[in-house]
């Protein structure tokens, strides 16, 4: 016999494993820029964004593909994701893009925003979230105060443990980069978060490393 909670206990495995395999994930090119240096986490990268992105091309135009895929592999896929490309491959192609644009130190931090700051908004935003606001008129898509303010408090504790194991000189570029991170993922704008936060944020750290 099935409980009416049962459906609800189902979903709530589904997003614990999504939220694991998305983190991992993320986790695995700013671990080998920081561990092995530049070169490596570019090659990591590039392996990965093409990987990615060829299973994709495969799956979204061959159905019978994609069908399969989501019958193994359901809990790891968004509902949005099933049709579309996943946050993993934008996340990937996004990694690449940020190691070519602004090198190893300042990739890492951003990816690593990314990688623990979007899970601990979504735990945080969906257990704990109440203050909900607008900007122009629009609700920022479910996201809360609660979940931003603990996507600020992840990104902070990046930029401070990497600044106390010295992998870069200047506390305040990072500490910036960790707040414009949580302001992107926090407003609506309407582009993948795993493409917007790791680029903007690397971007202002590098402006102000560089100024």
């Amino acid at each position: 016999m099935t409980g009416p909670d049962q459906p609800q206990a189902a979903a709530s495995e589904h997003t614990w494993k999504r939220r694991a395999f998305h983190l991992c994930a993320a986790l695995a090119i700013p671990a080998v820029a920081i561990a092995f240096g530049y070169k490596p986490a570019v090659y990591f990268a590039a392996v990965a964004a093409a990987t990615l992105a060829a299973g994709e091309a495969v799956r979204l135009i061959v159905p019978a593909v994609n069908v399969r895929l989501l019958a193994l592999l359901d809990a790891f896929f968004k509902p949005r994701e099933k049709r579309s490309p996943t946050a993993a491959t934008y996340l990937a192609l996004a990694s690449l893009v940020v190691l070519f644009l602004f090198g190893r130190e300042i990739a890492a931090l951003a990816l690593l925003f990314t990688a623990l700051g979007d899970p601990a908004a979504g735990i945080v935003g969906t257990r704990y979230g109440r203050l909900r606001t607008r900007v122009l008129g629009r609700r920022l898509g479910g996201k809360s105060v609660e979940g931003t303010l603990a996507f600020f408090a992840a990104a902070t504790a990046v930029a401070l443990g990497l600044w106390a194991a010295g992998v870069y000189g200047t506390l305040w570029p990072a500490l910036a980069g960790a707040a414009v991170a949580a302001l992107v993922e926090f407003l609506p704008i309407p582009v993948e978060d795993n493409v917007t936060v790791p680029l903007t944020s690397a971007a202002v750290m590098w402006l102000l490393w560089v100024a």
